[in-house]
């Protein structure tokens, strides 16, 4: 849906700078609740695990019981305390959001105005308002399958494996990586 007019003021150029930013968003939060919510269910899998064999263990030998013990202690205070469960819903939320706005700018079709346009922009920025600090590889990892998705595998940046594994757990200055093509994505 590129268009030949390199004036960003022009009506479609918005319109698919601001489907582009929604679909970029709602991509980001479904990979971050889909990550959370396995997380949640991991913790909670290896806490009841985990109870079932320190309790079986207690007996024949009490210092694998304690270290089962510690073990789940561990993970149990720290799926209570980082949340994974309550912030994917919020997660889910927002894609649900994003995607209604991309609902109510895909009915608008291509007869957006300048007006109509700067409505869905303000809509946006009041939906990413309510938005948690985003982990930069991430963003990256959905700009990619975006990219690639709209037939501009020219956009592509690539990302280093340490980046790869861990995008959900650390947040990676994305200006630092070579060949960074974010900002020029269309």
């Amino acid at each position: 849906m590129e268009t030949e007019n390199n004036d960003s003021s022009h009506p479609l150029d918005a319109r698919w700078d601001l489907l582009w930013g929604v679909q970029l968003s709602t991509l980001y939060h479904l990979k971050r609740e889909r990550f959370l919510d396995g997380a949640d269910r991991a913790a909670k899998a290896v806490s009841a695990l985990g109870g079932a064999a320190a309790f079986s263990q207690i007996k024949s030998d009490p210092a694998l019981g304690l270290w089962l013990t510690a073990i789940i202690t561990i993970v149990a205070t720290l799926s209570l305390v980082y949340g994974p469960a309550t912030k994917a819903r919020k997660h889910s939320e927002l894609a649900r959001d994003f995607k209604r706005l991309e609902a109510d700018i895909a009915v608008a079709c291509h007869d957006l105005s300048v007006e109509e346009a700067a409505k869905f922009q303000a809509k946006y920025l009041s939906i990413e308002s309510g938005e948690p600090a985003s982990l930069g590889a991430l963003v990256t990892q959905c700009h990619n399958e975006l990219a690639v998705a709209r037939d501009k595998a020219a956009a592509v940046t690539p990302l280093p494996i340490l980046q790869r594994l861990f995008k959900n757990w650390f947040d990676f200055d994305q200006s630092l990586t070579s060949g960074n093509t974010i900002s020029k994505t269309i």
